[in-house]
């Protein structure tokens, strides 16, 4: 079963965008072929909770970080050969024996086209066949993982009619016999097992393109830790689209699960808890994160409520979005799911009052559950001193805002305790809005 991720989650995390944005997703899709770019977003939808499935992946991808290669193939075979693949309609299966008159007319005039299709398919296929195995068979690595993904991807060739297809160049003449033996392996009785083989070599090309980004922007692969303790430790975590981003550490266990986070506007609060569920997230997919460490325990899922909007369409307020987001994740725990939940200025969408004790009565609760790890952020500081008296175990953490000649200046670097930082008025004030307003006003009199 794989770690539990929804659509809202996502896209605070920003791990697919919409076109023309930057996603984590767009990070690490620098495949080669199409196809390992379709394997790479399925991965990146169906992230992992085993952690021996995440250790084998991890361990693979580190293999290639350390020995860095070159894709030896070229991206036109792919596009040749999956052509030819998808002509799958039985009516265009090359039959033996003596042409028809339309056949031999076609030939002479050069305007069999479909029958050129088919030759330039399948010497794609043995190009590619062939290229493959030789860097199975001339691959050396010592890696125990890699080691068995080499020793299944070269087994799949054994005792398969793939064999009988010889390495076929450009232009090198082939009989109409040989082209209807050929095509009947490559096309029909062996179709399914060459499809299979492709995807090995998708996955090869993600592994390797996966390993490059890492090596390019300095990420570090993650520690899975299978202990009771749940730990959680980041050191140097930052945000991989944020440019010039500072890292920050921070760790959570069992015995300390709420991380509660305040600061000022601009901060870097949002920014910040984004950073740890993007890096958990790829731990999850088994990838290099943008960390100088990682230490993770497997979660069941990751719940996010950043970028919350209301649904006009079903008429719910804010307000009410956010407490149906809230319900979500209690039912997930009254299921008993291990997870990490992070939530942006609880209950922003109603009055102080309610938002006060609404955060405390939750915080409360979750606090009961040593098994699952919640980072929440807040402007409404009695909240935190609240829950500072009665539950000391909770981890209270700030970014500071400093005041450089009369504006505010942020370090987002991480600091211990409540923030009384409120500088709103002061923003509003340097970008000039009252003196704006001031001016229409004397205008119109």
């Amino acid at each position: 079963m794989g770690l539990f991720i929804d659509k809202q989650t996502r896209d605070d995390l920003s791990i697919f965008a919409a076109r023309g944005t930057e996603s984590i997703f767009g990070l690490y899709n620098k495949t080669a072929t199409s196809g390992g770019a379709e394997l790479l977003e399925e991965w990146f939808n169906y992230p992992l909770s085993d952690a021996t499935a995440i250790g084998r992946r991890t361990a693979t991808i580190q293999y290639f970080m350390e020995q860095p290669m070159q894709f030896p193939f070229q991206s036109s075979w792919f596009d040749q050969a999956l052509f030819y693949l998808d002509m799958a309609d039985e009516r265009s299966r090359l039959q033996a024996g003596n042409l028809t008159f339309k056949e031999r007319f076609q030939q002479f005039a050069g305007g069999d086209t479909d029958y050129k299709k088919v030759i330039a398919g399948i010497i794609a296929c043995s190009k590619i066949m062939h290229c493959w195995k030789e860097l199975i068979h001339s691959s050396t690595g010592t890696e125990d993982n890699y080691r068995e993904e080499l020793k299944k991807w070269s087994l799949k060739f054994e005792n398969s009619g793939l064999d009988q297809v010889p390495l076929l160049k450009e232009k090198e003449p082939l009989k109409r016999d040989t082209v209807i033996q050929y095509d009947n392996i490559l096309r029909f009785e062996e179709k399914d097992l060459l499809l299979n083989i492709l995807r090995d070599i998708y996955t090869f090309d993600v592994y390797l393109s996966v390993a490059r980004v890492a090596n390019e922007r300095h990420f570090v692969l993650p520690l899975v830790d299978s202990s009771k303790d749940q730990h959680l430790i980041y050191e140097g975590v930052f945000h991989p689209l944020v440019r010039n981003a500072k890292g920050n550490d921070h760790s959570m266990d069992i015995l300390h699960n709420i991380t509660f986070l305040t600061g000022a506007n601009m901060a870097g609060k949002s920014t910040f808890m984004k950073s740890l569920g993007i890096a958990l997230y790829l731990a999850h997919v088994g990838f290099p994160v943008p960390a100088k460490r990682l230490v993770f325990s497997p979660r069941d899922g990751i719940f996010t409520s950043i970028n919350l909007p209301d649904n006009i369409a079903m008429g719910y307020s804010h307000f009410f979005a956010e407490v149906l987001r809230i319900k979500k994740v209690a039912q997930q725990l009254a299921e008993g799911r291990r997870l990490f939940v992070i939530f942006d200025e609880m209950f922003r969408g109603t009055n102080v009052k309610d938002a006060f004790e609404g955060t405390v009565e939750v915080v409360s609760r979750l606090y009961h559950h040593p098994r699952c790890q919640f980072v929440l952020s807040t402007h409404i500081l009695e909240a935190g001193e609240q829950l500072m008296h009665a539950y000391p175990d909770i981890k209270f953490v700030f970014l500071p805002t400093t005041m450089v000649q009369g504006k505010p200046s942020y370090s987002y670097k991480l600091q211990q305790g409540i923030s009384a930082d409120r500088h709103g008025m002061i923003i509003i004030e340097n970008e000039g809005i009252i003196d704006l307003l001031t001016s229409q006003k004397q205008t119109g009199l």
